[in-house]
């Protein structure tokens, strides 16, 4: 945790997903930035998301990045509604399709609430 991400744990802490915002032009961003990167304003805020979304890209991960990952395990790219995307674990027993609609679940990963993602019916 930096203080640029401090925000976006303290949020996750509360089991609430947050985005930046940028306060001059508006853009939903992700991850934190020093500067907005669509118009390089720092006058950006983090403001709460839906945790809604859908699925843009998913995978299955056979091989641990670092040691003490268990896998095979499930990762995509969703797209929230507010117009940000996320890298991100995706959880339940299969893959879900390309465009599935999701929502936020939160895991407890080495003393941290960290967002993840399932499908929706």
């Amino acid at each position: 945790m930096t203080e640029l991400t401090a925000g976006f744990w303290s949020a996750a802490e509360r089991r609430e997903l947050v985005r930046p915002v940028c306060g001059d032009c508006g853009r939903n961003f992700f991850t934190p930035q020093i500067a907005c990167p669509e118009c390089l304003s720092e006058n950006w805020s983090y403001e709460p998301s839906s945790g809604c979304g859908r699925v843009y890209s998913a995978t299955v991960v056979h091989k641990a990045s670092t040691p003490g990952v268990e896998v095979p395990f499930h990762l995509g790219i969703v797209d929230l509604d507010e117009g940000w995307s996320m890298l991100t674990t995706l959880v339940g027993s299969r893959l879900p399709a390309i465009d599935a609609p999701v929502e936020v679940t939160w895991l407890e990963r080495d003393g941290r609430t960290v967002p993840a993602f399932r499908e929706t019916a």
